[in-house]
């Protein structure tokens, strides 16, 4: 093995003995198995380093999944913890960013990707449980109900909305969430220039603030597409539901906002919610609003990181291949336009990525 193969080993090595330390934790499971399967990897192919992923403590993921990404050669490593009962906060575990409670109910999964556990993870959504917790430490996502990528029955959510779960991937880097999608439904992602051919319309919230991050990218790319600012009206849930329904139905192809900061002057819990005036007060400062909705709606959803404390932008593609391809691509555009900060990178990610040849 060279230098490089060594450095990979020792990245995996430690990824292993944070795992370890962290049953009962954010971890479920863990195989340390992967240890001699990177091994074997570098050895066939040491320019190819290897990743590690978690999946979130649910039958919901099929062991289909799990294997076509095995078979792509991803390693699989933990079972992460998940909210108890799915709820919508972890009130046993907390955010390693925020120092708050961690946002649910892949809650363990982001925890063991800021823990440098693991490279990505697969999550379940429901009502936010893939995109928030992402939104709230700082990583990016892409929920693919939209894409037919869901689970595997029907599941009443906390506030009594029947729903079938989406998966989605977590993780550090925007590109690595695209490559794992692509592995589960082959995609042709398009470029700026395909984009702008394809006269994209995006519904955004009325009444914008200038200095916000969704104002930058109104006014960065509207050579690209056409933004139609819309009253999506209060924060309840079943309204928002009608009203993005609607306008997926008439000539809007995607909706975009910018949501949070997620769980940190709120709790954005139905449970909590419940509890009269205080409660309901508590749970609408939670920064969330779409992400509770997305899956609901049957759409691909992704979230980008913008450098603001538990804030990201959402884009929603309207269910199909076409809606989810565009949501995705550009996605992968307008991330080119925010960064996450250094001593955040420096703390959490880079101290586990690869040291050369990586995907950062």
């Amino acid at each position: 093995m060279g230098k490089d193969s060594i450095n990979q080993m020792l990245k995996i090595s430690k990824a292993v003995l944070k795992a370890k330390e962290n049953i009962g934790k954010t971890v479920e499971y863990s195989r340390v198995d992967v240890l001699d399967e990177a091994a074997e990897s570098l050895i066939k192919n040491p320019s190819k380093f290897p990743l590690l992923f978690g999946v979130k403590d649910t039958d919901q993921i099929s062991w289909e999944i799990i294997h076509k990404l095995i078979g792509e050669g991803y390693l699989f490593h933990t079972i992460d913890r998940l909210a108890e009962g799915g709820r919508a906060i972890d009130v046993d575990l907390i955010n390693p960013l925020t120092g708050n409670i961690m946002t649910g109910s892949s809650s363990g999964s982001c925890i063991n990707i800021l823990y440098g556990i693991n490279d990505f993870a697969l999550g379940t959504d429901g009502g936010g449980s893939v995109l928030a917790p992402a939104m709230s430490t700082g990583l990016y996502s892409i929920m693919a109900k939209g894409l037919g990528i869901k689970g595997n029955r029907e599941k009443l959510s906390t506030d009594s909305i029947s729903f079938t779960a989406g998966i989605g991937v977590i993780s550090y880097d925007y590109s690595l969430c695209m490559n794992i999608i692509n592995s589960l439904v082959p995609m042709k992602y398009i470029d700026e220039e395909g984009l702008k051919q394809r006269k994209i319309k995006a519904a955004v919230p009325q009444g914008i603030n200038i200095d916000s991050n969704l104002y930058k990218i109104i006014n960065r790319f509207d050579n690209i597409v056409e933004f139609k600012e819309v009253n999506f009206g209060d924060n309840n849930r079943e309204n928002l539901i009608m009203k993005c329904n609607e306008l997926f139905k008439k000539d809007i192809d995607l909706i975009i906002t910018e949501e949070g900061s997620i769980d940190l002057y709120g709790r954005g819990d139905s449970v909590l919610g419940t509890w009269g005036t205080i409660g309901k007060k508590i749970q609408d400062l939670s920064g969330k609003q779409l992400v509770k909705i997305a899956n609901m709606i049957n759409t691909t959803a992704i979230t980008i990181p913008t450098g603001e404390l538990g804030m990201g932008i959402l884009i929603l593609g309207r269910e199909g291949f076409e809606g989810g391809n565009l949501a995705i691509s550009l996605g992968n555009i307008i991330k080119n336009n925010f960064s996450t900060p250094d001593l955040f990178r420096s703390y959490f990610i880079d101290s586990y990525k690869r040291k050369k040849g990586g995907l950062i």
